[in-house]
This record gives structure tokens, sequence and C-alpha cells, in this order.
């Protein structure tokens, strides 16, 4: 299709208790800063007094917290680490909290855990995930990569590079996120870990049958053979952890007259789901000589989510019912009052049952030639294959596509509190199998037959890489030169299937049958004293109890239905070409050394979708729908240079500069995607659009011919070290988006796609379609960006920096200002993800075996990317939120149990609600308030050393 552009391009309150710590540490850093120049003074430069002490073996949180600050010392970019405890234990339960806590990272939770990550104010689709320095396949419909896939227990480290270097493959506009695994060799010896852990929530299940606590086990073997030059190192991790959510969820706010609204309907429910992984992990390692060196690394996990779900539906005054009683209005909305003939209450089962197998492989050979010269070759393969079963199902007293069953009205109270979240009483009883059936009791569409909706979506996607790189060390002013290219071929695939499911039979209705039958849910939540029932939805579907409607070739199918279908499938390929060359720079400014790197890369990319398309509206008693497959794609080159410059100052101070040119890659889903067309008949007026008639209107669907998000990048940070022990820093950044990625109406040549089929009777004639094949497309496009900026302030200290008296005692402490000025056709435009504040806080104590710390995730309000049920996307703000964790634990280090670890943790501990409202609402008119209840975690473990 070608393609012609014609378009142009609350603050929350703070929580006393992030407020109380951040103002403990905030004095802890201003005592920092002000002795610094004394602390300075007692030690020379280059941390020579760290080597008068003797050896002091620090371990755990310690141990975790000076190798993350060696790291990030040592590194040419700016970075920031997580490293392990210990074999088998990063700092926090998952990946994705872990590095939640690093400076200028904020977590986005979805079902109460850290999913997604936003670096610098910018979301997922701004940065790249890699693991062991390859990017992976993905579960989900973007690239983003879903931390739940990899487990804490099999990582030994995490980097965050907020500024590139020509060398890296890959890498995003925030920045890149590498996750590595154990190197056998490294560890020197053999080692053997086991672990076990207790998870449990302080909501009890929800919904009878599903379970309130869970287990996480995990095991590692390390070992070395034939004089240390070959290493092995297997791992397995398994988990089974529930976790559980009350939501509030109006359907909004209707007018209610004098200027006030009222809650216009509700969707409240609870949910009981869990996650279960099994994972593997396997590295052999090789280096017979200081010249070859070679790693062979693999992964593999199984994932099943089941999410369930159980809703209490009705509409108030937009489904007819009157307001009577109305109290007084606070914020221009009606406080309290009653509903008393709301016309019918559907009771519903949501089910999502999640399977997804990720596999990874990757070699990696280096060979030194001589004391100069050395090549590093890396082959790597990764692959996702994930199902979904989703079902939706329905029931009620009566269904109003029955005359001899219709629902009784119901009389349904309100009150609201003053976080503004109403709470609604109804008053009829819907816990009675006998009486609550399998039905549509709103009769919203499908038949009469209708009482449940199933979704299907089938994810594949694979990676293939190459990389071959050349380093050739030098002298003088340009230490080095490292020049390579990688090659990596992707292909993702979506297929969907939804459909309406009828009931067997010409019957409107049906009981639960016995054997499906889990119990009574309490539904106090609710407003109801009596409970609703409880069914097992999935073991329905999977016995024949309803019947699917194939809605590929069944003229009965839901149109919409048949549309989506069509829409939802589409296969992207990507081909990626990326030459580089980098020149290591080492020199002195003055007295003051200087080194750094300087590089280019040109990224070659070659992108081709299979849009699928179908026309609408779909004639009556159409058995084919007709699809028509249009191949699509682009071909395009980036060339992306980069600078980066660190200058050593006295008393162990460094200044880093960084500059790039820099990508993200556009969302696969906005690459692929199918979409219906529309075509004007004869007989009808087209649409105008700039002052020319066009016959063709597309709205929708994937953009083959879409390229990357683009920026200039700026980044200066000053740094102060006290050896590995501690540090301060102060960053600032600002990122130019040269373009940015919007939706844009452009003209495309629909010469390659059919007329519409003309059923008997019908009049309709294309003629004028036919000659003038020019159409509209609405869909995501390139257009201008704007900028973003920020500056970051970290400390981690140990107190014994103050007084040795204090030793074992300390705390890490970030705080990240963010600011973006995004416009779109002149409108300014949130950027999604971003923060105008975030704070993290850790304050610790570890010594003789004792541990102790809790921590704090702050960040304010920003527009999320919000999953919904069907996995899609929303846009929604997102309130600010206040996380608190904390953990005590005691490891033995001597004696007959040493190596023997004990804790106790617990996350959420303040129950922090998750709370949405849509982007046309004020906060406290929300559309989702979620809780998740504390998790506690009771964890022993042991390492054989």
């Amino acid at each position: 299709m070608k393609t012609l552009n014609r378009g142009k391009t609350t603050k929350s309150a703070h929580r006393r208790s992030h407020a109380e710590m951040s103002a403990a540490a905030g004095f802890a850093i201003f005592l920092a800063a002000g002795s610094g120049n004394a602390l300075a003074q007692d030690q020379p430069a280059g941390g020579a007094a760290a080597d008068d002490v003797g050896e002091i073996v620090v371990t755990g949180l310690r141990k975790s917290i000076e190798d993350s600050i060696g790291v990030k010392k040592n590194e040419s970019s700016i970075v920031e680490v997580v490293s392990a405890e210990d074999i088998g234990k990063l700092p926090d339960a998952s990946i994705a909290e872990a590095i939640g806590r690093l400076p200028g990272i904020a977590a986005q939770r979805t079902n109460g855990r850290a999913q997604t990550l936003s670096i610098r104010g910018l979301g997922p689709d701004f940065t790249v995930t890699t693991f062991n320095g390859r990017e992976q396949a993905s579960t989900n419909d973007n690239r983003t990569v879903e931390f739940d896939q990899y487990p804490s227990e099999l990582v030994t480290q995490v980097k965050v590079y907020k500024t590139p270097d020509a060398g890296m493959a890959y890498q995003g506009i925030a920045g890149t996120t590498d996750i590595s695994t154990v190197k056998p060799l490294a560890m020197g010896d053999r080692k053997i870990a086991f672990g076990y852990k207790r998870e449990m929530n302080e909501q009890s299940a929800n919904i009878p049958g599903l379970p309130d606590a869970g287990d996480r086990v995990n095991g590692t073997y390390i070992d070395q053979f034939l004089d240390n030059t070959v290493g092995v190192a297997l791992g397995i991790a398994y988990n089974k952890t529930p976790y559980q959510a009350q939501t509030r969820e109006p359907w909004g706010y209707a007018d209610a007259g004098g200027g006030n609204t009222v809650i216009g309907g509700d969707k409240s429910g609870v949910q009981s789901s869990f996650y279960k992984r099994t994972a593997y992990m396997g590295v052999v390692e090789f280096q017979p000589s200081e010249k070859l060196h070679m790693l062979l690394d693999a992964y593999h996990s199984d994932f099943q989510e089941l999410q369930t779900i159980q809703r209490m539906e009705y509409g108030t005054v937009w489904a007819g019912a009157t307001l009577t009683n109305p109290g007084p209005a606070e914020q221009d909305r009606v406080q309290s009052g009653d509903f008393p003939n709301v016309p019918f209450v559907v009771i519903e089962n949501y089910n999502n049952d999640r399977d997804a197998k990720v596999d990874s492989i990757g070699l990696n050979t280096e060979i030194q030639f001589d004391d100069n010269w050395s090549m590093n070759a890396d082959l790597s393969w990764s692959s996702v294959d994930r199902s979904d079963l989703r079902l939706e199902s329905t029931a009620g007293l009566g269904t109003n596509n029955d005359p001899a069953l219709l629902p009784p009205t119901d009389s349904v109270s309100f009150t609201t509190d003053g976080d503004g979240i109403t709470h609604l009483t109804p008053t009829l009883d819907y816990s009675d199998y006998n009486t609550v059936f399998l039905t549509d009791p709103g009769g919203w569409g499908g038949g009469q037959r209708r009482s449940s909706f199933v979704g299907a979506p089938d994810i594949s996607d694979e990676i293939a890489a190459v990389r071959v790189a050349v380093s050739r060390k030098m002298e003088g002013f340009l230490s080095g030169v490292d020049f390579g290219v990688n090659y990596a071929d992707r292909t993702k695939k979506k297929n969907q299937f939804q459909s309406n499911l009828w009931l067997t039979g010409n019957i409107s209705h049906a009981v639960v049958p016995e054997d499906f039958r889990t119990g009574i849910a309490d539904s106090k939540f609710f407003g109801s004293p009596y409970g609703i029932i409880s069914y097992d939805a999935l073991g329905l579907y999977r016995s024949g109890f309803w019947q699917p409607i194939n809605s590929i070739d069944d003229p009965n199918a839901n149109s919409g239905d048949r549309v989506n279908n069509v829409m939802n499938t589409w296969e992207v390929n990507e081909k990626l070409t990326t030459a580089y060359v980098k020149f290591d720079l080492e020199t002195e400014l003055g007295s003051l050394p200087l080194t750094g790197n300087i590089g280019v890369q040109a990224i070659q990319a070659d992108q081709t979708s299979e849009l699928h398309l179908t026309n609408t509206p779909i004639p009556a008693g159409t058995v084919d729908l007709p699809i028509t497959v249009v191949s699509v794609g682009d071909k395009y080159t980036d060339i992306l240079p980069s600078l980066n410059l660190a200058l050593e100052l006295p008393h162990e101070q460094k200044v880093r500069f960084g500059a790039a040119v820099t990508v993200a890659r556009p969302r696969l889903d906005e690459l692929g995607g199918g979409a219906s067309y529309t075509v004007t008949s004869d007989q009808a007026v087209p649409p105008n659009y700039n002052g020319e008639f066009f016959y063709w209107t597309r709205s929708g669907g994937g953009n083959p011919k879409l390229r990357p998000w683009q920026a200039n990048t700026f980044d200066l940070s000053w740094e102060k070290y006290w050896g590995n022990k501690a540090y301060l820093s102060l960053a600032a950044y600002y990122k130019d988006l040269t373009t940015y990625i919007i939706n844009e109406s452009t003209v495309e040549d629909f010469s390659d796609v059919p007329l519409p089929a003309v059923a008997p009777g019908d009049p309709a004639t294309y003629t004028e379609a036919d000659a003038n094949r020019m159409g509209v497309s609405t869909l995501k496009s390139n257009g201008h960006g704007g900028y973003v900026q920020g500056f970051e302030l970290t400390a981690s200290i140990p107190f014994s920096l103050f007084s040795e008296k204090m030793d074992g005692f300390g705390f890490i402490l970030s705080g990240a200002k963010n600011k973006s000025s995004i416009k779109v056709n002149d409108v300014d435009t949130p950027v999604p993800g971003l923060s105008t504040k975030v704070i993290n806080s850790t304050l610790y104590y570890e010594k003789y075996g004792f541990s102790a710390r809790v921590s704090n995730r702050y960040r304010d309000d920003f527009l999320g990317e919000v999953p919904l049920f069907d996995a899609t996307l929303s846009y929604n703000n997102v309130h600010a939120e206040s996380l608190v964790d904390a953990q005590i634990g005691y490891s033995f280090e001597s004696g007959t149990l040493q190596g023997l670890s004990l804790s106790l943790s617990g996350t959420n501990l303040t129950d922090e609600p998750f709370v949405l409202n849509s982007l046309d609402q004020t906060p406290y008119n929300f559309n989702k308030w979620q809780t998740y209840g504390a998790t506690y975690a009771l964890a022993v473990s042991y390492l054989f050393d």
C-alpha cells in the first residue's frame, strides 16, 4: 500500500510514612554532604585508605550494595546496578521490584506486582530489556519484557544503562536493562544453594476454592572442573504465587441535575488468582587458556497464570433507574441516595487462563589472538509461545431475552466516603443456585441463548541473532577500537479468536450443574449480606457446556466478533543489521585522568507486516467473511553517534558526560494489526478530507511503514565515592525527542483491496470507488516530538562513615524530578509513564548475622498504559502511590548451621490502593480503586560453600 502523508503531526497528597522516611534520609544526606570534605581528607585519592584496614568480609545486603557500587564506579557509561546478596538472593522478591528502587526508575503495578518500569520518566515503550546482553522474545503483544518470566532466584545482577555506547547492539531512548545470570568460573569453587519461601496475603481468598498462600522453591548448583577450565551452573526455580484484589469500578458519573453528577452504574469485583512458574537455567563455561573463552547459557520457563474475577454489575441512572432521596453533593457529586428500580443485576465470572513458554539459548566465544587483537562472536535464539483462554460468563435472576423470565428490579442505596468511594447496597439475594441462572440478564446482545463469551488469542515470537565484534588495543589518546556487526531476525505473530457462547438447546437460561459449583462467595464487599454464587466457568467450558459460535464462517456470529478476529490477527517480521565502530579514549585534562568512548552505529531496518483486512459493515447472512491479506513493509537506515566521557577528580570524584542519538523501535502491535475498511457506494456521499472526497477509509490497524521514536540525549553527572562502601551522585539529563509516534490521518492506495460483496437485492454499486482507489487511513504515524528533562540525587551511605559505633546501619535514598513537553497538533500531550517526582528510600541494619531493612517507593501521578482484562492497553491517569516494604533476617555465620539464613518480609504493608481515573475526569471521580492487601513471606535458604 502506497502512503502519502498529508497530516500534521493532580497531585495526590504525600503519605505520612513517605514524608517521615524521606525527611530522616534527607537529614542523613545533609550530614554526609557536610562531612564530605573531612572524609575526603582522611584518605588519599584512589581509595588507598581502604587498603590499610585489612580485609573486611561483608555479606547480604551490604555485599549487594558494595558490589553494585563497584560496578557503577568502573563503568564507562552512566549505569545503575542491582547485585545479588548471594547465590539465589536478589535484594527483592522480584526483578522488577529490585530495579524499581534504583535512582530515576519507577515501577508500575499490575495485579499488585511491579511489572513494567519507567526510566527517567519514559515508559516501557522507550526501553529495551536484554538477557545476558541479548534481546528477548516477549509474552505480550509488544516488545516489553514481562519480568515475571524471569525468577529473581536465578539472577546475579541487573544493570540499567542510562547512556548508551556504540557497542551496545540493543538500546532504547530511556535506557537498556540487562539481566545477567551466573558465570561459574568466576565463583572460584563449588557452591550449592537451596531456598524455600512461604507467601501469604493479608486478604483471605476472595473466591471459594482458590488459594490465598503459596510457595517458592529454588536450587542452584555451581562447580568447576579440569583445573578450573570448565565451569557448570544449573538452577531451577518454582513458584505458585497467589494474589488477591478488591476493586471498586464505577461505570462513570451521570448528570444528576443542578450541575451535579451521580454514579451511573457499577461493576465492582473481587479477585483470587495465582501465577505458577517453573524455570530452568543452565550455564557451561570453558576457558582452557587466556586466549579462548566460551560461554553457553540456556533458559526455559513454563508459566501459567489463572485469573478469576467475580463482579456484581448493574446500571443506575444510565440503565433507567430513578434517583430518590438524594443527599448533599461534594465536589459536584451526590453523596448518598436510593435507586429503587434498578432493572437488573448481572453476576459476572471472569477467567483468564494463560500459558506461556519462554526459551532462550546463547553461545558466546571470545578469542584473544595476541596482546592487542581479539574477537567476540555471539549466537543466540529466543522464542515465546503464549495462549490465553479468556471467559466472561454471566448469571442473574432473569433475562430480558425471555418474557417468561424477566429479571426482578432491585432496590439499591448508596453512600460515599471521603476518598470518593461509592458504597452500594443491593437488596435481592443472589446466593441461591436454584434462582440465579446462567443467562444474559440485560439482553446485552448475541441472541437469546448467549450467556458467555470466549477469547482465545495465541502469540508466538522468535528472535535469531548473530554478532561478531573485533577489538584492537592501542597506545595514546585512542586506547582501543571496537568494530563489528549484529544481525537479528524477529518474527511475531498473533492469531485471534473470540466468540459468543450459547447455551445448548433452545433455552434462555440454565442452572449451574452441581459438579461445577464451588460455593458461595462472600459479597459483603458488594454491600450484600447474602453472598453470590461461585462456579468453575473454565471447567464448564472445557466440558462442552457452552456452544462456541465460529465467527469465521458462521453467519450467526456477532458482527463485532467477526471483525475483531480479523483486526487482531497479524504477523510482523523485522530484520535489523547493526554495524558499529567505537573508539576508547584515555588521556588527561591537565593532570586529571579523562576516559571514555566515541562511536557510531548504523542500523538498517527491513520490516514487513501482513495486514488482515475486511470490509464493514458485514452483509447479513455472510458465511465466508472476505479477508484480504496485504504484505507491506519498509527499509531504512538510522545513524546513531554516541559519546561517553568520565573525568576523574581528586578524592574519588567523577564527572561524567554522555551525548547520543538514540531510537526506540515502534511497538510490534502498531507495525502489525489488521483493520476493517469501509467503501462508500455510488448511492452515498463519500467523506471529505482536506477538501477532497475519498471513497475508501480505514481507522486503526497496523502501519508497516512506521519508524522509530528518535531522540538527541544529553547526560551529566557528578559522583563521589568512598571506596565501594558509599557514594553520592547528582545527575541531570535532557532528551530532545525529534520524532514521536502519534495518531494521524494519511492518504493510502487501496488498489490491492477488493470491493465489498453486494448481497442479492442490494442496490449498492461501487463504480466510483473502483475508479478512485486512494483512501484515508487513520493510524499510528511519525510526527514531531518535544523534550523530557530532569535531575536525580542519589546517596548510598553506611553510618559507619560518621562513627564506627554506627557500623551496620545505613541508608539508600534517591530522588528524581522529571518534566516533559510533547505537543501533538499544538496540544500538550503527557508522556506515558512519566511521574514528575520519584523517591526511593531504604533504611537498613546488617551486622553479626542480623539484618533489617524498611523501604519506600514513591511516585506521583502519571499517565499509565494499564492492561485490561483482554490484555489490551488503556490510557488512564494513575494516582500517586507510596509503597512500604520491610524485611528482617538472620544468617548463621559460623558453627554447624553456617550457611543457613532465615527471613521474614512484608510488601505493600500499608495496602496502598492502585487508583485510576479516565483522562476526562477529576481524581475524585476515579474509574478504578483497587487494593491487593499486604503480602508476607517466611523464607529459609542454605548455601553449601
